[in-house]
């Protein structure tokens, strides 16, 4: 894969985003539609920042070849502040593994009759064994998944949407104490996820051949990450009762039609699938950058983090979307502020502090 499209980056931009928790509707009712008509701007202040921040991001690395988010994501010279930035991500993207695991063997449960823990095993090592073939098991997961997604979920959003007669029903409060506001939602939801896919998109940055394919491939990706979002969050704010389910959408669907929420169902796997997929390959690349003596040990690298990932799902994820994501969501913000203070000194040719962004 010597280049890499305005639309291939589209397509994976937006693939990051589909894990259990967009999907399901559970991540943006948290964090969005609860507080009512509200939450959509909420959603748009992270789109936005989603949009700035990553293209910060690809644009510097890009520039300097810096693929270490230790060194782009920490102003000046501290090892200290590197290695945090670092041992947070590793934590995150492994954290992420653990819960689609989870996730998916309970989803798996409900279609065969498996017990809980071989389904999560054999969903462990589909994973694991695209995660051997690289690069290119990564973009096919996304581009088999995000057009599907999005033409369901937008066919859904607007079904339900229009049952209720295009009224949004008022807001239901928030539902986590971390999300206080549509506003802390938007910060949070938007400082999280950038801090889960930056690790996924810097591989793909020396494979741009512009800043203009850099620009278009953003671009579309907000909008369609928008035009998705903005169907769950209609759905949601018409029938707001749905948040109270684990997973909001499904329950829409399968009210729709039995067959189209088994469709939905289907569909999270797959979400489940490439997130895991996403996050367990990104792991590896950051962890190889920090001890490029890992690089050759890759296979079994992947091997241990999925075992570990399997083993560990089984304490099951309750409560981890209301709570781990937004404390990750704040934790992160500083770092992203040195993320464009290093980019603002690049763009002027100026030497970062330490040698922050450099080789």
């Amino acid at each position: 894969m010597r280049t890499f499209s305005a639309g291939k980056l589209a397509i994976t931009y937006v693939g990051v985003f589909l894990g259990a928790g967009f999907v399901s509707g559970q991540e943006l009712w948290q964090f969005f539609a609860c507080f009512g008509p509200a939450g959509f701007a909420g959603f748009l202040l992270s789109a936005a920042a989603f949009f700035a921040v990553n293209y910060l991001l690809l644009d510097l690395v890009r520039s300097t070849g810096q693929q270490q988010l230790g060194r782009l994501m920490t102003c000046g010279e501290h090892p200290r502040a590197r290695w945090l930035v670092d041992g947070l991500q590793y934590l995150f993207l492994f954290g992420i593994v653990v819960i689609m695991v989870a996730g998916a063997a309970s989803l798996i449960r409900q279609f065969l009759p498996l017990p809980l823990p071989l389904a999560g095993a054999l969903f462990a090592l589909l994973v694991l064994l695209a995660s051997l073939r690289g690069l290119g098991s990564l973009v096919a997961a996304f581009s088999l998944l995000v057009p599907v997604t999005t033409a369901l979920a937008v066919a859904v959003g607007i079904a339900v949407f229009a049952r209720g007669g295009f009224a949004p029903a008022p807001a239901a409060g928030a539902v986590s104490p971390l999300l206080p506001t549509w506003w802390a939602g938007g910060v949070a939801y938007a400082a999280y996820n950038l801090f889960g896919t930056v690790g996924i998109l810097l591989p793909f940055a020396p494979l741009l051949a512009d800043t203009g394919t850099l620009r278009r491939g953003l671009g579309g990706g907000t909008a369609l990450l928008s035009l998705l979002a903005g169907s769950i969050l209609a759905a949601l704010a018409a029938r707001p009762d749905a948040g109270a389910a684990d997973l909001p959408m499904a329950v829409l669907a399968e009210e729709l039609h039995p067959a189209l929420g088994g469709a939905y169902g289907l569909l999270m796997g797959l979400g489940m699938f490439a997130a895991a997929l996403g996050s367990l390959m990104a792991l590896v690349n950051q962890m190889a950058l920090r001890f490029p003596a890992l690089e050759k040990r890759r296979p079994a690298l992947l091997s241990v983090l999925t075992a570990g990932a399997f083993l560990l799902s089984l304490m099951g994820f309750a409560g981890l979307i209301g709570v781990v994501y937004p404390f990750f969501g704040y934790v992160s913000i500083p770092f992203f502020v040195c993320l464009v203070v290093n980019w603002l000194r690049q763009r002027r040719s100026l030497p970062s502090a330490g040698n922050g962004p450099a080789a």
